[in-house]
């Protein structure tokens, strides 16, 4: 779990840093309830993560928490997964 919350870490200040994408309230959450309680809770609303559009937009889907958790896929529910794996379709992220 300690890896996926560092890699997420590093992907989301990567997003800031190289692309000017602020996810803020997903680094609040993080903080107050780790990488994967914070993701689950989101993925339960049937939404994606702040950033999530944008980053897609320039073409860096790779950095969104959905591409991690697809990556981590041991730390979420089926149902968890396939949500992010549908998202990350529509956007063109896995090609058929």
């Amino acid at each position: 779990m300690k890896d996926f919350q560092q890699a997420l870490l590093e992907a989301i200040e990567t997003a800031n840093k190289s692309f000017g994408v602020r996810q803020m309230r997903l680094l609040k959450n993080i903080e107050a309830y780790g990488a994967v309680a914070a993701l689950k809770e989101i993925f339960r609303k049937n939404q994606v993560s702040d950033g999530f559009e944008q980053l897609c937009r320039i073409g860096h889907t790779e950095l969104t928490a959905e591409a991690l958790a697809v990556k981590y896929h041991t730390l979420f529910t089926d149902d968890e997964i396939n949500f992010c794996f549908s998202e990350l379709c529509a956007v063109g992220f896995y090609k058929a």
